[in-house]
């Protein structure tokens, strides 16, 4: 499968830049808790812009800072549903793989995510 022409992908990152925004005004409207919001407002210029770095910096920086240091549950159990969810793409990736080097790697990663896990679901 081919990758989509320049000009399939700006028409597909204009068409979400504006779901995005419509998403931001009705949470904006509904009282939504303003961290989500400014990742939804990240994830929009990351398409405008073409740079999907930017929001899952700002994302991280979010979860980091209003999650861990601030104490927010929303970002904190969004952290702990991402978390999760690697851990068992990991686990299915490490039952179907042979390479043992890897598989040792992968152990590690799966240690490290279920520490991850216990750290968030005790805050």
């Amino acid at each position: 499968m081919s990758e989509p022409s320049a000009w399939a992908q700006y028409l597909e990152n204009t068409r979400r830049t504006e779901e995005l925004q419509s998403e931001v005004l009705r949470g904006a409207k509904s009282g939504e808790d303003p961290a989500q919001l400014l990742i939804l407002c990240s994830k929009a210029l990351s398409l405008v812009t073409n740079n999907p770095v930017f929001a899952d910096e700002v994302e991280r920086a979010m979860m980091a800072v209003q999650g861990h240091a601030l104490g927010d549950p929303a970002l904190t159990r969004q952290e702990l549903e991402e978390t999760k969810a690697r851990l068992e793409r990991i686990r299915e990736a490490y039952a179907a793989e042979e390479d043992l080097s890897l598989k040792e790697e992968m152990e590690q990663a799966i240690r490290w995510h279920e520490k991850r896990v216990k750290e968030l679901e005790a805050n």
